[in-house]
């Protein structure tokens, strides 16, 4: 440093320190210079420290665009000793592009403005690097800028792992924003945070409508799933799952309701405190809708929409399994349609079918709401009665299907008479089995039908 120390300093002590900036406590400056004896006790030899002893590139331009003192790091970037570069203009000493980028900066700085910029460092013979500029105005006692100090850092790493970072991001800000599922990120106070545009698409409210509020305030959840929702939720803020699934019904932003199908997973920190949850969700509803049409099938009638025999079968084993615990009364209705099959051979499938489903519903309407109602064949219907049953129970209610039945039946422009012939079996009395009671009621019935003959 002593071949340079002398015109640089000279150059620096003409530009800079015979114009210091005032001294505010705590600087570096009235630090330095407040420790008698100490290694910086004055302004020379805090200079020659910061030109040889820093990793940071400093340099001071003066106001009419020329170097007037750099530090050592600085001048190794150009590959010349510091002496080479005082009193040389910027635009020698930059290229022409590189002068075109930075010089609206320094123009700010000269002005009076503190200014901070990254850019990216052309070298002689070796790769560019991206550097941090510091660029602060120097001032005379009267406000008057006379340069500028310039500190540059190396941020060439930093820069290209932030670059590779922000690109990461935005893949996966992409990838979420395409995706098939509605992603939705919430808080810990489980207000939304992220609402991507498949959650606009299935949900129909916008980003802007929905973000900071929570659920409950746009109404997203059907109020009988609310008590599920809120158990998922809890279980993921209070750590005792990490994710979870189900499926819920969820209210649209035009009030239809929908079934979706959410996976859960918490935000969990260092500390293991949930910070938020983050949230896909599809709209499941044309298979939730599916699945119901293939359970309602496999225990209905697909005519009439009464249970069917299976069905009929299960309720009716759970019913005497209760029973036999309780001691409850159970009891089953045969009805076998009179007059049916010359309304079929008179007018054909198509009305026996509706005539049919004419008299399912009329079942439906003339029993309880606690009974069941099964096509068990044809023309064959079975009533199960399985609560409060008492030994007139079922007799009242055979005569209140046969008064029902008694008003005849209107299918299209037809108006069809067709009566009942109706079995009684009661638990325990005739059976203790579903055959058993089945075929007593069956029984019963045929000759409930003999005596109307």
């Amino acid at each position: 440093m002593a071949a340079w120390r002398g015109p640089a300093l000279a150059a620096y002590n003409r530009t800079v320190m015979s114009n210091p900036p005032p001294a505010h406590p705590g600087s570096a400056t009235s630090f330095a210079l407040g420790l008698p004896g100490g290694p910086l006790a004055d302004p020379v030899s805090l200079c020659e420290a910061l030109a040889g002893s820093t990793g940071a590139m400093i340099a001071f331009f003066t106001a009419d665009g020329r170097i007037g003192w750099t530090n050592l790091r600085f001048a190794e970037w150009f590959g010349v000793a510091p002496e080479d570069l005082i009193g040389r203009a910027l635009l020698d000493v930059y290229s022409a592009e590189s002068y075109v980028a930075f010089s609206p900066f320094v123009a700010r700085a000269l002005a009076g403005e503190h200014v901070r910029y990254e850019r990216l460092l052309e070298r002689p013979e070796q790769p560019p690097m991206w550097i941090s500029v510091s660029l602060h105005p120097h001032r005379n006692e009267t406000g008057e800028v006379l340069g500028i100090l310039a500190c540059s850092l190396e941020v060439d790493e930093l820069k290209r792992t932030r670059d590779a970072l922000d690109k990461a991001q935005q893949m996966q800000a992409h990838y979420l924003e395409n995706s098939p599922l509605a992603v939705i990120e919430w808080d810990a106070e489980v207000r939304v945070r992220r609402w991507s545009g498949q959650a606009e698409r299935i949900f129909g409210w916008r980003a802007e409508e929905v973000l900071g509020e929570r659920s409950r305030d746009i109404g997203l959840v059907h109020p009988d799933w609310v008590p599920t929702i809120r158990a998922a939720t809890v279980e993921l803020l209070d750590g005792l799952a990490t994710r979870n699934r189900m499926i819920s019904r969820n209210k649209t932003k035009s009030g239809k309701y929908i079934y979706c199908e959410w996976f859960n997973s918490a935000f969990v920190d260092p500390g293991g405190q949930a910070r938020g949850i983050f949230s896909l969700a599809q709209d499941v509803t044309l298979r939730v809708e599916a699945d119901e049409q293939l359970r309602h099938a496999a225990v209905h009638d697909a005519l009439t929409g009464c249970h069917n025999r299976q069905s009929l079968i299960a309720r009716l084993e759970h019913a005497l399994a209760r029973a036999r615990r309780t001691g409850d009364k159970l009891a089953i209705l045969f009805t076998d349609l009179d007059r049916f099959k010359p309304v079929n051979d008179t007018h054909g499938h198509l009305i026996g079918d509706a005539l049919l489903q004419a008299v399912g519903a009329r079942l439906r309407e003339c029993v309880r709401e606690t009974d069941t109602v099964a096509r068990v064949g044809g023309d064959e219907f079975v009533v199960l009665l399985e609560t409060e049953v008492q030994w007139q129970t079922p007799e009242v209610l055979r005569q209140r299907i046969a008064e029902g039945f008694r008003s005849g039946f209107r299918v299209g422009d037809l108006a069809l008479d067709c009566g009942a012939s109706i079995g009684i079996a009661r638990y325990p009395e005739d059976g203790d089995s579903p055959d058993d009671l089945l075929m007593r009621a069956d029984q019963a019935m045929y000759r409930e039908k003999a005596k109307r003959n």
